[in-house]
This record gives C-alpha cells, sequence and structure tokens, in this order.
C-alpha cells in the first residue's frame, strides 16, 4: 500500500487527534507529505512530532474551521484536503438551545463548507477531498439533533462541491462513521448517561449488540477508507459516501 501519495501534498483537519490523526498516520504511511491543521495547536504539533520522529514528513498549522479568517493563510497547493474537524454536544432535541445549535452547525457545517471552498482553490487538478459524516446524518438522533442535522449538511456539501469541481477532475467524496473507539465516543457515552439515567458502559454494550460486526470500529478502520478515497484506486468515484460503521447502516 505504500506510495500511493509519493509525491503528494495533504491537508487534514481536525487531525491533532482522534480520527483526523488517524488520517493523517495512514497518508504520512503512505508517503504524503501532511499538514495536520488543528484549532489545539498543541495537539497538532504532538500528532507532526510523532510521525517526524518516524521519518514522515508533517508539518503542524493552527486552523479554526468555524472562523473564515482563519483560512486566509492556506495558499499553498495541494493534492488532497481531508474535512474532518468537527464537534458534538448533547441535549434533547426539545431543550436544544440556539447557542449548541449554532455552535455545532458553526464548526460542522460552516466548517465543511469553508473547507471545500478551501479545497476548491488549493487542489491541483486530478486531486481529491475527502469529508466526514457520521451515519448520524442518515438516523434519527433526539439527543444530538444539531450534531445530525451538521452531518446532513456535509453530505450535502460533498455532493455539491462534487458537481462543482468535476469539470476540474477533482473528486469529492466522504466517508460516514459509525460508533469508533475515540475520546470523543466515550465523551458521547458520558453525556448520553447523564441524560438518560444509563450507565454508559451498560448503553454501548446494548448497541454494539445490535450491530452486525458486533464490536466498535478503529480510527485506522475509518483512515483507511478516506486514504482509499482520496487515491487513485478511486479515480472513477466522486460524489459518494462509505459508511465505516460495522454494518450499522445499510445503504
Amino acid at each position: 500500500m505504500a506510495g500511493r501519495f509519493t509525491g503528494k501534498r495533504a491537508l487534514v483537519t481536525g487531525g491533532g487527534r482522534g480520527i483526523g490523526r488517524a488520517i493523517v498516520e495512514r497518508l504520512a504511511a503512505e508517503d504524503a507529505a501532511v499538514v495536520v491543521a488543528d484549532v489545539d495547536l498543541a495537539h497538532a504539533r504532538s500528532a507532526a512530532e510523532a510521525l517526524r520522529d518516524k521519518g514522515f514528513t508533517v508539518e503542524a498549522r493552527t486552523l479554526d474551521v468555524g472562523d473564515p479568517a482563519s483560512f486566509a493563510s492556506f495558499d499553498e497547493r495541494l493534492d488532497v484536503l481531508v474535512a474532518n474537524a468537527g464537534i458534538q454536544t448533547f441535549a434533547p432535541a426539545s431543550e436544544l438551545t440556539v447557542a449548541d445549535w449554532d455552535r455545532v452547525l458553526d464548526v460542522n457545517a460552516r466548517g465543511t463548507l469553508l473547507t471545500l471552498q478551501l479545497a476548491a482553490r488549493c487542489l491541483r487538478e486530478g486531486g481529491a477531498a475527502v469529508t466526514v459524516a457520521s451515519i448520524q446524518a442518515l438516523l434519527p438522533n433526539a439527543l444530538s439533533a444539531n450534531y445530525a442535522a451538521s452531518k446532513a449538511a456535509v453530505l450535502s456539501l460533498t455532493k455539491s462541491f462534487a458537481a462543482e469541481l468535476a469539470p476540474r477532475g477533482i473528486r469529492v467524496n466522504a466517508v460516514a462513521p459509525g460508533r469508533i473507539d475515540t475520546a470523543l465516543s466515550d465523551f458521547g457515552s458520558e453525556q448520553v448517561g447523564r441524560i438518560t439515567g444509563q450507565d454508559a458502559a451498560e448503553a454501548l454494550q446494548r448497541r454494539l449488540s445490535t450491530n452486525p460486526l458486533g464490536r466498535i470500529g478503529r480510527p485506522d478502520e475509518v483512515a483507511a477508507a478516506v486514504a482509499f478515497l482520496a487515491s487513485d484506486d478511486a479515480s472513477y468515484i466522486t460524489g459518494e459516501c462509505v459508511n465505516v460503521c460495522g454494518g450499522d447502516v445499510m445503504a
């Protein structure tokens, strides 16, 4: 697999931890020069330093995807751009505040819009952009309706940009992770437990018991799907979404 991104430059938003960091590691392992862009520069630097110690070409940059001004310094040519940055809050839909709606939509939806606009400016002809959505975009989510709506917007934006950028040979696709073993997933379990009064670990096990593969996913499994979509192996695929969820959603 090594070498699919030899001579190519990639940028990953939210690349300092979780799924984003796994994506950075996968692209770097396949010989890409990777920019780790994260609102938390300390996390970005930690990821970059760990990979540079292994001999990979990785650099850290600050980027707040919800702030249009934060994109002003990014004007380099890229071959791959991954729109991964995202946040989540939890509350019953009937109690969701406008502040939490705006906070999540600003990062997840507007952030994806701005990141794909960066892709339109910076990707070379024949380049690829991959967005990170969620299977929650396809499912009801009574305890995180803002997150589900924001990820539905990610899928819609992916298709719109795929259509606009296709004449330039630029492909735009999405991955939709299910339950993945990350700190954000643990936070989600804690928050759902807080709201419902359920034990978080027991609630997770009940959910996994209905998963066809019967387990939680790994960040590297999402990264593998991203790397495929970003590579020439997916050269005739655009405007699509790959569900990485162990069969929780089959479409």
